[in-house]
């Protein structure tokens, strides 16, 4: 996968950021061009913190420190100039101009997810679900809805799957997974403190979990096996959520087609092995 940005890292953890961390990112934010030309000296002493307050930003975002940040900050930058020199479409229409801008939030929240993606977390993804006896999924919310729509789209291809949605049946679905299962948890937010008390009673059943989660760090996301994460762009017409729900499908989507797909290759090889056994 391509490497992972630095600005969309930031506008997807900043909701969970502190003072002194929104003090940072919006500096960067703000100037990022100053910031890849400056030191980690001379960067905390603008915003009037600790270099080590920077450096621990850094890391927060899972950069190795300052230098690599910096790095894919400016290569954020050169992608950022050629998609301004890409004509736009001329829009008279109010409605229409309306209607493209919702277009181009989504497109830029599926580039942005797509650039994030960790392929050995998505491979493993695949592998669990592939090999797994039932799925089980989870979601919260307007995640819920995504959980739904997963769950139609793999019952349909012929796996076991279901979607409680009442809190208290997602907890007793979770008892009854094993080893020989999956879990995939849906949450933007990863802030649904039930979504946790389930994750905990899959972990105690050895059923391997999967997060589909917002790119940052969260009581969720720690319990899970397989980590993987959508953004979402700002945008002034719907709430964030409602932009991440598009890239949460779409990844969904993603993981539906490679496991049908290694699926195909698990049969083919296990057909195999059973005429050689015959033989």
């Amino acid at each position: 996968m391509a490497e992972s940005q630095c600005i969309v890292r930031i506008q997807s953890a900043y909701p969970h950021l502190s003072e002194k961390e929104r003090r940072i990112a919006d500096y960067i934010l703000n100037h990022p061009k100053e910031t890849i030309h400056s030191s980690i000296n001379q960067v905390s002493a603008r915003i009037k913190v600790a270099d080590a307050t920077v450096f621990r930003f850094c890391r927060r975002l899972d950069f190795k420190g300052f230098q690599e940040m910096k790095i894919i900050l400016a290569s954020d930058i050169a992608r950022s100039k050629r998609f301004e020199e890409t004509p736009k479409p001329d829009l008279d229409d109010d409605i229409l101009n309306l209607a493209g801008q919702v277009f181009q939030d989504n497109i830029r929240t599926l580039e942005n997810t797509y650039q994030i993606i960790n392929s050995e977390s998505f491979k493993r993804a695949v592998a669990v679900l592939a090999r797994s006896e039932r799925i089980a999924f989870f979601g919260s919310s307007g995640s819920a809805l995504v959980a739904q729509e997963a769950h139609r789209k793999f019952v349909r291809a012929g796996i076991m799957t279901y979607a409680p949605s009442d809190g208290e049946f997602q907890m007793l679905s979770a008892s009854q997974l094993t080893d020989r299962d999956a879990a995939v948890f849906i949450s933007y937010s990863a802030g649904d403190k039930h979504l946790v008390q389930v994750a905990k009673m899959v972990n105690q059943k050895g059923c391997p979990a999967i997060g589909v989660t917002g790119f940052m760090k969260s009581s969720l996301a720690d319990l899970m096996d397989v980590s993987l994460h959508t953004v979402s762009v700002p945008t002034n017409f719907r709430s964030e959520s409602y932009v991440a729900r598009a890239a949460q499908v779409t990844l969904i989507d993603a993981l539906f087609v490679s496991v049908m797909n290694q699926r195909k290759k698990l049969q083919l090889i296990d057909d195999h092995l059973q005429d050689v056994s015959v033989q």
